[in-house]
């Protein structure tokens, strides 16, 4: 009855979570001197009936009063985390030993000394390099005053093309002064000629303007001409049936709103297409930094697991490269071969492992599978390898993005529709400047007219077509060698110099 009615009182008094969480502390007996101090519970009766007490003191308490005992200055006290008692079955780390008091300061290292502890590591000043060469913008970015331009007339017909690689621009602070400079004006018309936007219209724009010019010399054979001194002359080949080769503006104004819903759409659409690719890239440097990070956080310092963190972040490094290759396609082969064996090398991939990946017929997954082999042997708690297995499962899904936008363009049928509508459109409209450009010498007003319209009209065409396909104009080079490499190699080389395990002095 006595222990029923203790059962009743704590209940009311402490609820019945309480009342299990003080029934299980109780319970578990001592595990190497860490277990909770025992509970005191207050006779029946009592006004403080629901109050635990405890009469013992923390390990920490103990240390404290036995240095004030033998007459030493107590350390100044270090915030440790709470005890938390647990039952039998699950592991109990032991609690850390109190740092000393006055710890001696770490020695300053060298800019380009070598980083202890992990033989992965790499010198400060390479990583600086390693990083300015990744984020670096090229000196053939076309964006720069010192950008080589190469004349119209002499661009071949893969120029634009082959120019797409100097669209990787990376932008840094004194970059974006440079792009809200108000010299930019001068700057974007200067260039006009040698863009790689005017090399992609050269045929175009060269077609619709000779009918252009097509449309003046006719109107001049068949209804009249002026001279130099301003006398008009009846045509050679006049008629009087014939009064103009020309149309009414009227059904240019009407189909104008049509094409310019068309090209919008068509920008928007490849704009889309170029962000989500960045956008992808970026969870992809974030997801193999995550890789990394969390292989430096749960794995142990023994010789093994070092060798495990390495492995792990030499087949990241290999798995994004992989996809590099995938997306810039064969010419890269030599450049991700070269790359691989360097890892092998550097003692952190097998030659075997190179000739199967670059024999596979999906390489990042190759290397992603290979990532999940090394996270295999790692003798860590379950519940951690499921957070690094989550981090791999990310990229799995991120390469899948980027193979679907690589191989997926908007349909065809809408980006032909387009390209005949403008055509047609650009053709026939020197037809309805005739007339309203008249009071020009011949109406020759009508062959820079043209060539200005169709320019710009075919010009938004044409950059709709360039970001539909994004990965060859993203920096993927500096994403990998300076946002992922760079900062993998930074993260090994503090985690084995032990830096973070450095007590500050107070």
């Amino acid at each position: 009855l006595a222990l029923i009615e203790l059962v009743i009182v704590l209940m009311s008094a402490m609820g019945r979570r309480a009342l299990l969480l003080l029934l299980t502390a109780a319970c578990i007996p001592d595990a190497a001197g860490l277990a909770a101090p025992r509970a005191r519970l207050p006779p029946l009766g009592s006004p403080r009936a629901g109050k635990v007490t405890l009469n013992q003191l923390s390990p920490y308490e103990e240390y404290m009063k036995s240095m004030q005992q033998n007459g030493q200055q107590a350390a100044p006290p270090v915030m440790a985390p709470p005890q938390v008692v647990a039952p039998p079955s699950m592991p109990m780390y032991p609690a850390p030993m109190p740092a000393p008091p006055y710890p001696a300061p770490a020695p300053v290292m060298p800019e380009a000394a070598q980083l202890p502890g992990d033989p992965f590591s790499l010198p400060r000043n390479l990583i600086q390099k390693l990083y300015q060469k990744g984020f670096q913008a090229s000196p053939t970015d076309s964006d720069f005053d010192s950008y080589e331009r190469v004349p119209w007339w002499r661009q071949s017909s893969t120029y634009s093309e082959e120019q797409r690689k100097d669209r990787r621009t990376i932008f840094m602070h004194d970059d974006w002064v440079r792009h809200r400079s108000s010299e930019r004006f001068f700057r974007n018309v200067q260039s006009i000629g040698s863009s790689g936007i005017s090399q992609s219209l050269r045929k175009e724009v060269t077609f619709v303007t000779m009918a252009a010019v097509f449309v003046v010399a006719i109107n001049m054979l068949l209804v009249s001409y002026q001279d130099f001194d301003g006398v008009s002359h009846v045509g050679a080949l006049a008629n009087s049936n014939i009064r103009s080769v020309s149309l009414p503006a009227l059904p240019f104004s009407i189909a104008s709103p049509a094409l310019s819903l068309l090209l919008v759409f068509r920008t928007n659409t490849g704009y889309s297409r170029w962000n989500e690719a960045r956008t992808l890239w970026g969870g992809l440097i974030n997801n193999c930094r995550n890789v990394v990070r969390q292989a430096n956080t749960f794995f142990p310092d023994d010789p093994h697991h070092v060798m495990l963190k390495q492995r792990l972040a030499a087949e990241t490094a290999a798995f994004i490269r992989a996809l590099r290759n995938f997306l810039r396609g064969p010419t890269d082969d030599d450049t991700l071969r070269s790359e691989l064996y360097e890892l092998v090398g550097a003692g952190h991939m097998t030659p075997a492992t190179v000739e199967k990946g670059m024999a596979a017929s999906n390489r990042p997954m190759f290397f992603l599978s290979a990532m999940s082999a090394t996270l295999r042997k790692a003798e860590i708690d379950p519940m951690k390898a499921a957070r690094v297995d989550a981090s791999i499962s990310v990229l799995v899904d991120l390469t899948g993005a980027n193979e679907r936008i690589f191989k997926s363009p908007i349909p065809l049928l809408y980006t032909r529709l387009l390209s005949r509508f403008l055509t047609a459109f650009l053709l026939l409209l020197p037809l309805a400047l005739w007339q309203a450009l008249g009071e020009s010498w011949n109406h020759w007003a009508v062959i820079p007219a043209e060539l200005f319209i169709s320019f710009f009209l075919f010009g938004i065409e044409e950059a709709g077509i360039q970001l539909e396909e994004p990965f060859s104009v993203l920096p993927i080079e500096a994403f990998c060698n300076g946002a992922i490499a760079a900062a993998a190699d930074e993260m090994l080389a503090a985690d084995g110099s032990k830096v973070f395990d450095e007590v500050p002095v107070v």
